[in-house]
C-alpha cells in the first residue's frame, strides 16, 4: 500500500515545449558556427533536444556553451503599495531587478522565464509586505546580501546548482515582511502523476 499523504518525492523538472527546443535548438547552432562544436556534436545534442522531455535535459546541453549575442533587456522596476504584483509565464529575464512594495505582495516567477545572463542583481525594499521568487531546479539564489529588521528573510533553494544555470544574487531590507526564494509548488495532479509513474516503473 503507498502512501499518498507522503509528499517526500522530489519536484520533477518542468516538462518543455517546441518553443524551448527551438531556443536550444538556436544556440547550439551558433556554437557550431563559431567553432565551439564540431558537426557530429552538433547532431548529436540536436538529436538530443528534441528527445527531450524536462528542462533538466535542455539544460545539460547547453551548460558548457557561453550565452552569446543576448539581447538588450530594460531593467525591470516592479513597486506596489498594498496590491499584489506578479511576474510569471513566459518573459525575458534583464540583468537587473528592482522590487519595492509597503505591504502589498509581489512574486518573480522564473520558472518559464528566459535568462540570457549567468548573474542576475535583484535589489528590494519591503516593510510589511513581501516579495517571493520562484526559480527552477537547478538555479541558484543568494540572499546573503538581504537584512531583516523584525521580518524574515527565507531562502528554500537548497540543492546544488547546475552549470550554466543562473543566479539570482538579492540584496535589499525587510521590515516586518517576508524576502522568500523557493522552487514550483506542484499540483495534487502532476504530484500523483509522477507517483503512479515511479510506481510503474518498478
Amino acid at each position: 500500500m503507498v502512501d499518498l499523504s507522503d509528499h517526500s518525492f522530489p519536484t520533477p523538472s518542468p516538462r518543455v515545449a517546441d518553443a524551448d527546443r527551438e531556443v536550444v535548438v538556436t544556440r547550439l547552432q551558433e556554437a557550431a558556427a563559431d567553432g565551439r562544436l564540431d558537426l557530429s556534436e552538433l547532431e548529436e545534442r540536436l538529436d538530443a533536444v528534441y528527445s527531450a522531455r524536462t528542462r533538466a535535459d535542455l539544460d545539460a546541453l547547453t551548460a558548457d556553451l557561453p550565452i552569446v549575442h543576448a539581447p538588450n533587456i530594460p531593467d525591470l522596476q516592479l513597486k506596489t503599495k498594498s496590491g499584489s504584483l506578479r511576474k510569471n509565464g513566459y518573459w525575458q529575464v534583464p540583468s537587473r531587478i528592482s522590487a519595492e512594495c509597503v505591504s502589498g505582495s509581489i512574486k518573480l516567477d522564473f520558472t518559464e522565464a528566459e535568462c540570457f545572463h549567468r548573474e542576475v542583481i535583484v535589489e528590494v525594499s519591503a516593510k510589511s509586505g513581501s516579495v517571493v521568487f520562484v526559480v527552477p531546479h537547478g538555479w541558484a539564489v543568494d540572499l546573503d546580501h538581504a537584512s531583516a529588521t523584525s521580518g524574515s528573510v527565507v531562502n528554500k533553494i537548497h540543492e546544488r546548482p547546475r552549470s550554466g544555470v543562473p543566479l539570482l544574487r538579492v540584496g535589499g531590507t525587510v521590515t516586518s515582511g517576508v524576502i522568500k526564494a523557493r522552487y514550483p509548488r506542484r499540483s495534487f495532479r502532476v504530484w500523483l502523476a509522477d507517483l503512479l509513474s515511479r510506481i510503474s516503473s518498478k
